[in-house]
């Protein structure tokens, strides 16, 4: 008989939940989750693995979830509740219940989900769970004990052979006697109100497989414990004085399942369903799609039958994104997944797609489903977050969308809103419908905590990955991992790319294919056409590409001016990069258009800035304002003599400063056809320096681009961002008479290339003299895009390059290669294996690390600081001591809401670490109220001191700090 007095829950109850009452419940949810969460295929997959029947599967799983509590039935966790419900706890002193304590451990308490984990392999043996056909860890009842013992996040090592005889022996916490009964009785009153779920006789399951199983777990053990759910089945409980009787539990069962799709629907849980139409239907705004986007229709029709991987490879502006949204569809429909991962390599990047993803999903979902955006600072962006007010601007809330579909429902409204539940952290990749950075799905391929929920929530949806070239070799590593997992889950994958070497495309292709099939990876994948795609299946050694070769709507000769310059900044060198720079820009100054210029790094944007700004002042007189974007006397002005506008854009800005002048430039250098944009005509040009942060996110068209010496592929990049827009195309200067980039390459006294120190490692040397000396033998020769792009990105890599300069090369070559392995083995050190290769569950979830710090990506680790002036009135926010800097929030108890922690952030910029952070003392350190806001307390203070209307900037060590409007925050080292 069940004795419904062993608690389960307790905390924040008017009285103590039964255990029972909770392994019921999570059971019950769990079969909701199955039925409204996991598609046909999870399912499906499931049931083989099993070897049964898929309501039996369902059952299974059902009882498995249900049991993950089953450790709570011993002496260490039924004490917790001694001193707060010591009249309840009454019964743990009957002499059933006696236990010994001297053997338990005197170091640390027994975790219940380790107790589950010792003491259920013994109770599903005594159900009929085989105990032979191998080691221990290929048992099946072995893995569904680590499956449960992990429902917190962790999985539990191996169990031990005696474990199987007398879990008592290693684990005497677990208590005997009633304690053991209890537990005993407990398994089998579930298994009774569950109509006793089918003994599968089958070894371990695939790893692909468990980990999905034990996502279930976990969400279904996350909805049940809601405090809501309990107060109602408490009435349940309070119903039956018999509880725990078998005719009171299947009661108890049928409560649950009136509730329990609510619940999932409730947590934003789902499946997300397009209809399936032609491009032209999906996309009705775009009247003529281009030859990409028809010949991936024309291609993936008939040819998509199950799980497999589209690469799309064509320069930018092809429309790669609507082809990725329409293929994601089609791969989705075909292999029946229910929801949609669209990731990208930055915050921008994701927050921009964020927007595209919506208006996608009004068009083309069939009912509402969720939608989630995926980064660190996702909270913090207003459009994702704030309910839109309807009548202030008339714009339409993009959370909130609805449209009448021919031959649906009119007035149906389509939701894509994420639930509060869905926001909290780690669940967001649950949702049906998900946007955000890689970093949420490669940390699915890290040793983390609760891995097993980023392994549920990809599993079931087609995956598209963008910018898939924009990684270093550790990143790119990671990345090869996770698509051998994708392969594994069958998951549909689209890769998308404007500058991707044969090779580097080839072995993605294969990584998927061998974590799906490990022959399959040996398979023979060709290089993929440029502009081009090619589909690969799982099911099928065919390999699909276009009928014909494509052309682009954007072909184009661009013309490369390759500028050889002594990196200086007097003006007055000759053949010295600023007095180039000066000379190419010549034509804006005096005949207007719109030029970026892209450095390599802040400092030497900053530099380059302030060194175009003193050069107009000295041409225009001390009067000339163009660099200041408050001077309402130089908006109004579109004269010559007033000298171009200057801008500076890069990531060292103050958030709130950065989104300014990033909103500035996409007025100015935007697609002209949209409302807001103003683009600089006539004699009055626009100079925008900045760093490599206008090559992905922005939308931006120039009539020129001027570049420092970058990697190929990178340059390439750039090279978009001229002559972009072609309808409509912007009204260009005289002298823009097509598409040019210049590129400055340093040279040192022998005119040979010299890297300048300031740069640092930002780029592999011998990279940068390969590209150098491709782009110089063509002698000037204007380059074909986008034909010529693949010959030249894969010639940069090609092992026999011919060098004019060999020795170097080959010295380069040494260091790069020598730093890409170390970057892939550190990759593998810190990834986990293969599926296939999994011999333990344990394996994957062995860190410690805070998911929030987590790297995906190598490189100096940036540290958010905040700028603060100070007077004798106090510390302010801004240099003019007008907004006061809070010492606590207005919310509750001193707390920060989430609006008050967004405008602060916008004050906040990241700056790289280095030996200035070692210099910081209590004056950088947040104020007291702060430390309960995890956004702010690692922020770190920068003091200036406010003297003559100017602040003086933090100074730490011999490094002085300081934050300028128009540079952003300047590095200076004493003696330097």
């Amino acid at each position: 008989m069940i004795d419904a007095r062993l608690w389960g829950k307790s905390d924040g109850l008017a009285k103590p939940y039964p255990v029972i009452g909770h392994l019921v419940d999570s059971a019950t949810v769990c079969g909701a989750v199955w039925d409204r969460v996991l598609t046909d295929t999870q399912r499906r997959r499931v049931a083989e693995a099993l070897g049964v029947e898929l309501q039996q599967a369902r059952r299974v799983v059902m009882f498995w979830a249900g049991l993950h509590d089953l450790g709570k039935i011993m002496p260490q966790f039924q004490d917790l509740a001694v001193r707060a419900r010591p009249a309840h706890c009454g019964f743990l002193r009957e002499a059933a219940y006696a236990h010994g304590r001297v053997n338990d451990s005197k170091v640390k308490m027994v975790r219940h989900e380790y107790a589950t984990h010792r003491a259920l392999p013994q109770l599903l043996a005594q159900l009929g769970y085989p105990v032979s056909g191998g080691r221990i860890a290929r048992l099946l009842l072995a893995q569904v004990a680590q499956m449960l013992g992990g429902h917190h996040g962790r999985y539990p090592e191996g169990i031990e052979p005696q474990d199987l005889r007398d879990p008592l022996v290693g684990l005497p916490e677990l208590g005997a006697g009633a304690w053991e009964g209890q537990r005993r009785e407990h398994v089998a009153a579930l298994y009774e109100v569950l109509e006793r779920p089918a003994i599968p006789d089958c070894g371990a399951l695939p790893t692909q497989v468990a980990v999905v199983i034990a996502g279930v777990v976990i969400v279904s053990d996350w909805i049940a414990s809601q405090e809501h759910v309990i107060q109602r089945q408490q009435k349940s409980v309070d119903a039956h004085p018999d509880f725990g009787s078998s005719t009171a539990l299947r009661a108890h069962a049928r409560s649950a399942e009136r509730m329990t799709s609510a619940l999932v629907e409730d947590a934003g849980l789902g499946r997300a369903t397009f209809g399936v139409n032609t491009f032209r239907d999906m996309f009705p705004e775009i009247i003529s799609p281009y030859p990409l986007q028809l010949s991936v229709e024309a291609g993936l029709a008939g040819a998509v039958n199950g799980p497999g991987i589209l690469l799309v490879t064509a320069p930018t502006g092809d429309g790669k994104t609507e082809t990725a949204l329409y293929a994601a569809s089609l791969m989705g429909a075909a292999c029946g997944t229910g929801g949609l991962f669209f990731a990208l390599p930055t915050q921008a990047t994701a927050n921009q797609m964020y927007g595209r993803l919506v208006r996608f999903a009004e068009k083309n979902l069939l009912e509402s489903a969720q939608l989630t955006l995926l980064h660190g600072a996702a909270d913090l962006y207003a459009p994702y977050t704030e309910p839109a007010d309807h009548g202030a601007h008339g714009d339409v809330d993009p959370r909130v969308l609805s449209d009448h579909e021919a031959g649906g429902d009119q007035g149906r409204q389509i939701s894509v809103e994420a639930s509060r539940w869905l926001r909290k952290q780690g669940r967001g990749i649950l949702a049906p419908l998900a946007v955000g950075t890689i970093d949420q799905a490669l940390m699915g391929v890290l040793p983390l905590k609760r891995n097993a929920l980023r392994h549920l929530g990809l599993s079931g949806k087609t995956v598209v990955i963008d910018e898939a070239h924009a990684y270093d070799a550790y990143t790119h590593a990671l990345l090869l991992r996770l698509l051998e997992w994708l392969g594994a889950m069958g998951v549909p994958v689209v890769l998308l790319s404007a500058t991707l070497t044969g090779e580097t495309a080839r072995g993605m292709v294969r990584a998927y294919l061998s974590g799906a099939d490990a022959d399959a990876g040996a398979r023979e994948v060709p290089a993929p056409s440029y502009p081009g795609w090619l589909f690969a299946s799982v099911h099928s050694d065919r390999v699909v590409e276009p009928a014909e070769l494509l052309r682009s709507e954007r072909e184009r000769d661009l013309e490369v001016d390759v500028r050889r310059v002594t990196h200086t900044y007097e003006p007055t060198v000759e053949g010295g990069r600023l007095a180039t720079l000066l000379g190419v820009l010549d034509d804006v100054a005096t005949g207007g258009g719109c030029v970026a210029v892209i450095c390599t790094t802040v400092a030497e944007a900053q530099q380059t800035y302030d060194a175009l700004r003193a050069h107009y002042r000295s041409r225009y007189s001390d009067d000339y304002l163009g660099w200041d974007d408050r001077s309402e006397e130089d908006r109004a002005r579109e004269d010559t003599d007033a000298g171009p506008r200057l801008r500076l854009l890069h990531a060292r800005f103050p958030a709130r400063r950065r989104a300014e002048i990033t909103a500035e430039a996409e007025r100015w250098f935007g697609r002209t056809d949209k409302p807001e944009v103003r683009r600089p005509t006539g004699s009055r040009g626009a100079v925008l320096v900045a760093t490599q942060v206008i090559e992905q996110s922005l939308d931006l068209d120039f009539d020129l681009v001027v570049s420092d010496l970058a990697p190929m592929a990178m340059l390439l990049q750039r090279a978009g961002r001229v002559w972009r827009h072609a309808a409509p195309a912007p009204t260009r200067p005289d002298w823009s008479e097509g598409p040019r980039l210049v590129v400055l390459a340093p040279v040192g006294k022998d005119r040979g290339l010299s890297v300048p120190a300031s740069w640092g490692d930002v780029y592999a040397h011998s990279l940068l003299r390969r590209t150098l000396e491709l782009l110089e033998r063509r002698n000037g020769a204007s380059l074909a895009v986008p034909g010529d792009v693949q010959g030249l990105v894969d010639a940069v890599y090609d092992p026999e390059f011919a060098s004019a300069a060999p020795e170097e090369l080959m010295e380069q070559d040494l260091r790069r290669m020598a730093d890409d392995m170390a970057r892939h083995a550190l990759a593998g050190m810190v990834a986990l294996p293969p599926p296939r290769m999994v011999r333990s569950l344990h394996a994957l979830t062995t860190s410690d690390a805070d998911e929030e710090l987590v790297r995906t990506r190598l490189g100096v680790e940036a540290v958010q600081v905040l700028p603060v002036f100070e007077n004798e009135a106090g510390r302010w926010l801004d240099e003019e001591c007008s907004i006061r800097l809070p010492e606590s929030g207005r919310g509750s108890k001193g707390r920060f809401t989430t609006a008050e922690v967004r405008a602060l952030l916008g004050y906040v910029a990241p700056l790289a670490h280095g030996p200035w952070r070692a210099e910081c003392g209590l004056a950088h350190v947040p104020p007291a109220a702060w430390r309960d806001e995890p956004r702010l307390v690692r922020l770190v203070l920068l003091p200036h001191r406010v003297t003559g209307g100017a602040g003086r900037g933090a100074v730490l060590g011999e490094t002085r700090i300081t934050c300028d409007r128009e540079l952003g925050l300047i590095i200076h080292r004493e003696g330097r």
